[in-house]
């Protein structure tokens, strides 16, 4: 299996993430996307959500590549997992949701870099044998991180906002 074909059937099971991210952030009038109609428990999933697909992406990285430096989403992402879960509950929600957007930042710190190079790399004809770029395996799943980090942080900084302004 090719990087491009990964990159699509990502690109296809990410969209769902996608419409969540746009129902918590832009459609209001649907029940539990605001926080005070439970839309806690959406970010509490969107979390959980967050934390699954960076694991997926370092645990398919690390079995087509074999590189141990791929896992590192995986490493990010079962931290933000079990911030997710330990978030669900109403009581430990706004502390766990706060320490996954510290990961959030973390990872984003590290990969919002290599978002520039996206092109670049998928200009070639395989990912893992670009010479346009130093490194290209490291480059296009630093990229794929920050591209599943990116809509959460955002997501979080709204929906931390809204929570602000209903009090």
């Amino acid at each position: 299996m090719t990087v491009k074909r990964i990159y699509i059937k990502f690109i296809v099971l990410y969209s769902g993430v996608a419409q969540l991210a746009e129902q918590v952030t832009v459609n209001h009038f649907v029940g539990g996307s605001s926080p005070s109609s439970g839309g806690r428990i959406i970010m509490a999933i969107y979390t959980v959500i967050t934390g699954l697909l960076l694991v997926l992406l370092g645990v398919i990285g690390y079995l087509s590549y074999g590189v141990i430096t791929v896992l590192i989403p995986s490493f990010l992402g079962v931290l933000v997992f079990i911030f997710g879960i330990l978030a669900l509950k109403a009581s430990r929600q706004r502390r766990f949701i706060h320490l996954a957007i510290v990961v959030v930042i973390i990872g984003l710190a590290a990969s919002v870099s290599s978002l520039g190079s996206i092109s670049t790399l998928l200009s070639c004809e395989t990912i893992s044998s670009c010479d346009k770029v130093f490194r290209p395996l490291a480059v296009f799943f630093r990229s794929m991180m920050a591209l599943i980090l990116l809509p959460y942080f955002l997501v979080a900084i709204s929906f931390f906002i809204r929570a602000r302004l209903s009090k």
